[in-house]
């Protein structure tokens, strides 16, 4: 019992490293999660017959707008399902499918806890305090995870793409416009801010240095949260960062920055988060599990409605969406570029790889992963033969 508890208490230790990892809220007090692990759910949640195949639908005389095209509620209890989110862009896939009813509809009732790190949320994904989170492809993930931490990543929750960036270098405005940074060679011995080192955001710039010849240890590379990267820069106190959405916009309307380059054009398809099940989740109610993740893709569907397809009214409620659950201003909604979320599959995997591999050649991993072991995607694979292809 002691040995567990002190493997227990390192793995959480190792998972507080990794507490900038993913993309924090914007600016706001740090609200800790003081959920606690949902009960097992009843036998019959666990033991009921999957979700219906796509020959079925809810369309029909007697279902509510907005629902065409899901399967028919599964016969079994409703089940709580607690669900990890930072208050970003892609939180809006699971408040669009509240909203719309589809959590409802599924028999699934979402306890939504607000994290102010990723870190934080992986850590309660370990000990079970909630169900389901997001987590970022990172040191501390990774390290995390040879050390025991029994997770599965089953879905994307935020990519690079084509024509669309999870990262973006910006840099400070007077270098760009008097010429002084043109190249990535002109980058050495500048000033750079990532929010956290050992995440994806090296990965991005040690690809840029590497096309001129370049290291990391040719930068001065320095930690900064998000919300303090506009301000630095406007006073020139960093050369250049590298962060996401909102926060880019953010530093380009102070006036001090624009943007440079994109993740797409350095680490194509790169990942940067991905929605994650516990195992306890898994196993203990498969069914709920299947079911929630149709709610998931559904709402990835709506977002991609939105954002990628910029559909008018899709795009209205999802901005109106976030404006009242989230921190976002109107104002950055119609100037931000959203992330992609792939609504048909899971993730790239070799991209994932990619970075992984990044990571272990140059020396940030204690012991070598076998992510197929952490990878899930059965859960997506039956979700798309229910609701169809989404095109």
């Amino acid at each position: 019992m002691l040995h567990r508890a002190a493997r227990l208490l390192g793995l959480l230790a190792i998972l507080a490293t990794a507490a900038a990892a993913c993309a924090p809220a914007p600016a706001a007090a740090p609200v800790r999660a003081t959920a606690t692990a949902a009960p097992p759910a009843a036998q019959a949640a666990a033991t009921s017959a999957p979700a219906a195949s796509a020959s079925t639908s809810a369309s029909g005389p007697t279902a509510k707008p907005g629902l065409a095209g899901l399967p028919p509620s599964p016969d079994r209890p409703v089940a709580k399902v607690i669900i990890g989110n930072l208050d970003t862009t892609s939180d809006v896939t699971f408040y669009l499918a509240e909203e719309k009813g589809y959590f409802e509809h599924m028999k699934i009732e979402p306890q939504f806890e607000r994290f102010d790190s990723g870190g934080r949320m992986i850590s309660s994904l370990a000990t079970g305090q909630i169900d389901v989170g997001g987590g970022s492809p990172s040191v501390g993930l990774f390290n995390a995870m040879a050390r025991g931490v029994d997770v599965k990543m089953v879905a994307d929750r935020a990519s690079s793409g084509p024509g669309h960036n999870s990262w973006q270098l910006f840099v400070r405005k007077e270098l760009l416009d008097n010429g002084t940074i043109k190249t990535y060679a002109d980058l050495r011995g500048r000033k750079i801010a990532v929010a956290a080192k050992g995440t994806t955001a090296d990965v991005m710039l040690g690809r840029a240095l590497e096309q001129a010849g370049l290291t990391l240890a040719d930068v001065d590379q320095t930690e900064m949260p998000y919300p303090d990267m506009a301000a630095a820069m406007a006073t020139g106190a960093i050369d250049a960062a590298i962060a996401p959405e909102p926060f880019v916009t953010m530093a380009v309307q102070r006036g001090g920055a624009e943007k440079w380059k994109g993740s797409q054009e350095l680490v194509p398809n790169q990942v940067a988060s991905t929605l994650m099940y516990t195992k306890q989740f898994i196993e203990q109610q498969p069914a709920v599990a299947r079911d929630l993740m149709i709610v998931y893709l559904q709402g990835a569907r709506d977002y991609n409605d939105a954002f990628i397809k910029k559909q008018p009214q899709a795009l209205a409620e999802a901005q109106e969406t976030l404006e009242r659950r989230t921190r976002i201003s109107p104002e950055l909604l119609q100037q931000i570029e959203p992330a992609y979320i792939n609504p048909n599959d899971i993730f790239d995997r070799a991209a994932l790889q990619s970075d992984y591999q990044w990571f272990l050649q140059h020396g940030a991993l204690t012991e070598p992963v076998n992510l197929d072991q952490y990878i899930d995607d059965s859960f997506v694979k039956q979700a798309v033969a229910v609701l169809g292809v989404y095109r």
